[in-house]
C-alpha cells in the first residue's frame, strides 16, 4: 500500500509567530516593511539566508506576500497586518465616496464587532467621506465594512485603490474597460486606462450607522 500523505498544516510555529509580529510592528511603527537584513539583524543571525527562508514558509501560509525583486518586497494583508480578535474589528482610516483620496491606513480604533462578523477573517472598517454614494444608501460617516479580496464582480460596491488613492464605488467592467460607478448623479464614473496602477482592495459587505451619537473608535 502507498504511504498515506500528509495534510501540510497552516498553523504557524512559535518562531514564525516571532518573526510575523516583528515585521506586523515594524511595518506599523515605520510605515513600510523592514528589509531581509533588518530582519535578519533583529533576530540575531549573521546572513539574511535564515530570514528569507522563514520568510519563504510565512509565504507559502499565506501570512504575507514576498517580492524577490524588492529589497522591501513584503506585503502583509490588511487582515494580518491590523488584526486584533480580543478588541474587535479595526477601522483603519477613510475613504472617499467621490473622487479618490490618498489612503489613509492607520488605525483609528476597533469595533467590537466580531461576534457577529465571526465569519469575516481579516475584514475591516473605512469611514465614509463624501456623497457620491448616497443613492445606495452610504452616506457621509458611515462605517463601511470591508472583506477583503482581489477580484470583485460586476454590480458589486467595493473598495479600490486607483493610483495609490483609495474609493468607495461600484465595479462595471464592459468589454475589457473597468469603470468606477457613483450613485449620485453629481458624479462622473471614473475609467480605469491600461496605464493605471488599479487594485481591488475588497468587497463592501455591510454598513454601520450612528444615529443617536456618533461613534467614536478610539475611544475602545
Amino acid at each position: 500500500m502507498g504511504k498515506r500523505l500528509r495534510k501540510k498544516s497552516n498553523k504557524l510555529t512559535a518562531r514564525q509567530e516571532e518573526f510575523l509580529k516583528y515585521i506586523k510592528e515594524f511595518s506599523l511603527e515605520n510605515g513600510y516593511p523592514p528589509s531581509m537584513r533588518e530582519i535578519a539583524r533583529a533576530f540575531g543571525h549573521t546572513s539574511s539566508a535564515g530570514a528569507k527562508t522563514m520568510l519563504e514558509r510565512l509565504a507559502e501560509k499565506g501570512v504575507l506576500q514576498k517580492d524577490n525583486r524588492r529589497a522591501r518586497g513584503i506585503k502583509l494583508p490588511e487582515g494580518v497586518l491590523f488584526a486584533d480578535k480580543a478588541r474587535g474589528i479595526p477601522v483603519l482610516g477613510r475613504i472617499r465616496a467621490g473622487l479618490p483620496v490618498e489612503a489613509e491606513e492607520n488605525i483609528e480604533g476597533y469595533i467590537p464587532l466580531n461576534d457577529y462578523l465571526s465569519a469575516s477573517s481579516g475584514g475591516f472598517f473605512l469611514i465614509v467621506e463624501g456623497e457620491s454614494m448616497k443613492d445606495k444608501g452610504i452616506l457621509h460617516g458611515d462605517y463601511a465594512f470591508i472583506q477583503p479580496q482581489r477580484e470583485i464582480s460586476n454590480g458589486q460596491i467595493g473598495a479600490f485603490r486607483l493610483n495609490g488613492e483609495v474609493t468607495l464605488k461600484t465595479f462595471r467592467k464592459t468589454g475589457g474597460k473597468i469603470s468606477l460607478i457613483p450613485a449620485n448623479g453629481e458624479f462622473e464614473p471614473i475609467k480605469v486606462n491600461e496605464e493605471d496602477n488599479f487594485e481591488v482592495i475588497g468587497r463592501f459587505v455591510m454598513l454601520l450607522r450612528m444615529v443617536e451619537k456618533r461613534y467614536d473608535p478610539r475611544l475602545m
